[in-house]
């Protein structure tokens, strides 16, 4: 549920140039080459989709937590403890994606023989734009709800606003969809809005606020507690992020046509009703993504200057050639 703006008047870059240049980077960080590679597909596919605080913009921060060992450049990330529809990984210090991909993964793999399966994971890095991860699910034909905690513990030692203090834990809820058309799909950190904006809101309305609160807590339920419970050392002073998801098979609820049937006609109800004020159309949610996915694919990624600095900036300190400068 992309809700993050998108500059389509900045110059458009080819995805594939940016994947080349985002796995050698990581090579060069010390990742194997089957790691990187796979992280430079999700965030090269983060920014088709628009999500572009979450793509490679990233990149030059997580290169720099593998370089000071922040981050586990080799991981064994592995289940260690498993019984009937649960299954608990550790992500031995591993980049939150290749963590997430491996539990979601195993999740639709025990639903296909139990119909739902619970999977955390604890002791990994930043999990990037949770969507990623329940896509896995959607595209095998599953419902997914992940929680990710992006810091453990959480910093009640210091003195600010509880909304702050509970950080802004990313939720994913994806359902799946007939063959043609995108999941429907929410992508989004439980912050309401900045600071700023909340004390604004709060002058006609201290409900949003509340509500908002709701799905921090929610989300940080959902891990925290869980995550406390592990007895997995933390080696990795980066890799303080937990996950929790459920994965569900509408198979085993009744016919997969039918559940898929029955989305498609959601989305034409939706579709044909008034958009929210100051929208021009109404969209489920997951339907703007797949919209630019298509653009960016076919035309470029749009991404401001400083996104495109960055990225070069890195290219000059690992002697990493920018590709895209020879494949616009």
């Amino acid at each position: 549920m992309a809700i993050i703006p998108v500059d389509y008047t900045n110059p458009r870059y080819d995805a594939k140039s940016l994947h080349r240049f985002t796995a050698e980077a990581l090579r060069k960080a010390g990742l194997s080459k089957a790691h990187a590679t796979e992280l430079a597909d999700y965030l090269t596919a983060t920014d088709l989709r628009g999500v572009l605080s979450h793509g490679t913009r990233q990149l030059p921060g997580y290169v720099r937590s593998f370089q000071a060992g922040r981050y586990n450049t080799g991981p064994n990330i592995r289940i260690y403890r498993e019984a009937a529809a649960v299954v608990q990984w550790e992500g031995d210090g591993g980049i939150g994606h290749l963590v997430s991909a491996r539990a979601i993964r195993s999740a639709v793999s025990r639903a296909k023989s139990a119909g739902i399966c619970l999977v955390t994971a604890t002791h990994c890095g930043h999990t990037g734009s949770v969507g990623n991860w329940t896509r896995i699910a959607t595209g095998a034909g599953m419902i997914c709800l992940y929680y990710s905690t992006p810091m453990s513990p959480l910093p009640f030692d210091r003195s600010e606003p509880v909304i702050q203090a509970l950080n802004n834990p990313p939720v994913s809820f994806g359902f799946p969809a007939a063959e043609g058309e995108p999941p429907v799909l929410i992508d989004m950190g439980t912050h309401l809005e900045l600071p700023d904006v909340q004390q604004q809101i709060s002058e006609i309305s201290v409900l949003p606020l509340i509500k908002g609160l709701a799905y921090q807590v929610t989300s940080v339920m959902m891990t925290w507690p869980v995550d406390a419970q592990s007895t997995i050392e933390i080696r990795y002073p980066g890799a303080t992020s937990s996950l929790t998801a459920i994965v569900m098979d509408p198979a085993f609820i009744g016919e997969p046509s039918d559940y898929t049937r029955t989305v498609a006609e959601l989305r034409e109800n939706i579709h044909a009703m008034h958009p929210l004020p100051g929208l021009d159309r109404l969209l489920l949610p997951g339907e703007l993504e797949a919209e630019r996915e298509a653009d960016f694919d076919r035309n470029g990624i749009p991404l401001d200057g400083m996104h495109i600095q960055s990225l070069r900036e890195l290219g000059d300190e690992l002697d990493v050639p920018c590709y895209w400068e020879t494949n616009r």
